[in-house]
């Protein structure tokens, strides 16, 4: 009945000089059966074959559509949203195994330290400086004969009057020096832990494939995994954008210039030598007048040299002024 219909309409709208299909039919092509033709039907007979996913032309299963359109290619590291920067399969283990392929990975850097990078020998000594005078009567009276430390090193000879009651005054040491060579040290930064990836390079396949023997899919950069199998995100880098840099400083070590283990010295010997008969007084005060007499016997006697040890002892520190950043990124999908 429909057919005659439309017939009837044909002629009609032939005869008045106009077609509009589309107000006749509603858009729709009708059948003889008055049923809109699906014009986006497969003329192929469908079959359960997989279809192949590396080939973009490829129909094996007859369902026109081809290589990745295919949903039986939607588990494919060929079909991957990430293809473009897919490196293939892979497997980390904590420890190196020597596998082919192998790569170092890190996934944080860890606490940076400049304590060896600031060693104490990157130091310059430490100095001390002050002076000593030997006098020629008791109570620091008389002549008095100075000493400057520096330049007076070690044993250094004095010409005192003989007397039977010198004194002695150590004016008190300043420390100094303990500069640092070099202020600024750049060294190799430090991971918080090393993983070792296992790598098979280029490997595609159907995700239920690629898992019986491994555990991720490898990715350039950072990179989205797929919502089946493979889809626990992991992030690791290779390297570093550079160093780290350390800021080095020294100072003055506690007890530098002490003067109470001998380390000023007075002596009836020119080089400052001891026991037999020679006399020495260790002075083991500063900014005090005393009596010159010697350690063992107490008696007094002029003294013809003067030998300085005081040394200033440095201590180094380290901080960290800047870091690098982590660089060469890869993205692990793990089952």
């Amino acid at each position: 009945m429909k057919k005659f219909t439309l017939i009837a309409l044909f002629s009609v709208a032939v005869s008045a000089g106009c077609w509009d299909f589309d107000a006749l039919s509603n858009g729709q092509l009708l059948s003889d059966a008055g049923t809109p033709l699906d014009l986006t039907m497969c003329p192929k007979t469908p079959n359960n074959l997989q279809e192949d996913c590396l080939n973009p032309e490829a129909d094996v299963n007859n369902n026109c559509l081809p290589g990745c359109l295919d949903p039986t290619c939607s588990t494919h590291s060929n079909c991957l949203a990430s293809k473009s920067t897919y490196r293939g399969t892979g497997s980390v283990r904590t420890a190196a195994s020597g596998c082919s392929g192998e790569t170092t990975i890190h996934q944080s850097l860890g606490a940076q330290s400049c304590t060896n990078a600031c060693p104490v020998t990157n130091c310059n000594s430490g100095t001390c400086t002050g002076a000593i005078t030997l006098y020629d009567q008791t109570a620091c009276a008389g002549t008095g004969v100075k000493v400057s430390f520096p330049p007076a090193q070690a044993c250094s000879t004095v010409s005192v009057a003989n007397s039977a009651a010198p004194s002695v005054k150590l004016d008190k040491f300043t420390a100094g020096g303990c500069t640092p060579k070099q202020t600024t040290v750049s060294i190799a930064p430090t991971w918080a832990s090393d993983s070792f990836l296992c790598e098979n390079k280029g490997q595609n396949g159907l995700f239920v494939d690629l898992v019986k023997s491994n555990d991720c899919l490898v990715f350039d950069g950072d990179a989205s995994c797929p919502a089946d199998t493979f889809k626990n995100k992991q992030t690791f880098f290779t390297t570093t954008t550079g160093m780290v840099t350390c800021t080095c400083s020294c100072s003055i070590a506690a007890g530098a210039c002490a003067i109470n283990g001998g380390q000023v010295r007075v002596s009836d010997s020119n080089s400052c030598q001891t026991g037999g008969t020679n006399k020495n007084m260790n002075v083991a005060m500063d900014t005090a007048c005393l009596d010159i007499k010697d350690g063992t016997t107490t008696l007094a006697f002029t003294p013809k040299a003067v030998n300085f040890a005081a040394v200033a002892a440095c201590q180094s520190a380290g901080a960290v002024t800047s870091t690098p950043n982590p660089s060469g990124q890869l993205t692990l999908c793990c089952k």
